[in-house]
Parts: structure tokens; sequence; C-alpha cells
């Protein structure tokens, strides 16, 4: 799958939170709807498209490949980072899982 290279940061974004929030198997009703609220609904839906019609390894690769573009310096880690977290943290619980990967992306970002 070919996941287009000039997202804005909001579609890349909730392409990334995607993934975190499947990292338990599925995308809990708080946590679709943090990821809508940042695109409007056809978007979301556009996106989400994309999303599952990716491999794990395609949805990393993904997020991967928008490091020079939004990823590049401190700040920019940070702030999707932070996304994760807000995704993680939607269901008012951050299980041990998300724990784990969170500190994965740190280290792949």
């Amino acid at each position: 799958m070919k996941v287009k290279s000039n997202w804005s940061y909001e579609e890349f974004s909730a392409f990334a939170m995607l993934y975190a929030a499947t990292i338990d198997s599925h995308i809990a009703p708080e946590e679709e709807a943090l990821i809508k609220q940042r695109l409007g609904e056809a978007d979301y839906e556009r996106v989400k498209s994309v999303f599952e019609q990716c491999s794990d390894h395609e949805c990393i690769e993904t997020i991967l490949s928008y490091h020079d573009k939004y990823m590049s310096d401190e700040a920019g880690r940070q702030r999707i980072l932070d996304d994760f977290r807000q995704v993680f943290t939607a269901d008012h619980r951050y299980s041990p899982m998300e724990q784990e990967m969170m500190h994965i992306f740190k280290q792949l970002l």
C-alpha cells in the first residue's frame, strides 16, 4: 500500500494515533472520538480507510516516513508522542502494554 507522503500534520497524526489505538487490538470509542475531533468525519474516514489497508509493517514505515517532515527535532517528536499519550489515556486507562509501546515509540522516533 502506498500512503500519501503529503499529508498535513493532522492527517499524519490521525494515522499514527489510529495505529497507537490498535496496540491493544481494538479502537475504544473514546480513542476514536479523540482522533475524529482532529479531522472531522469525512477526513477521518478517508485516513482510517488507508490505515485499515495497511499491515503493521506498513503502518510503522508510514509513520517513520514522516520523520523528516514532522519529527526531525525534539519539539516535533514530543508533539507526536503527546498525541500517542492522548490516545493511550483517552479511555482513562494507561495499560502496561500501552506504557511499553510508548517506550518503543520513543526509541523509534
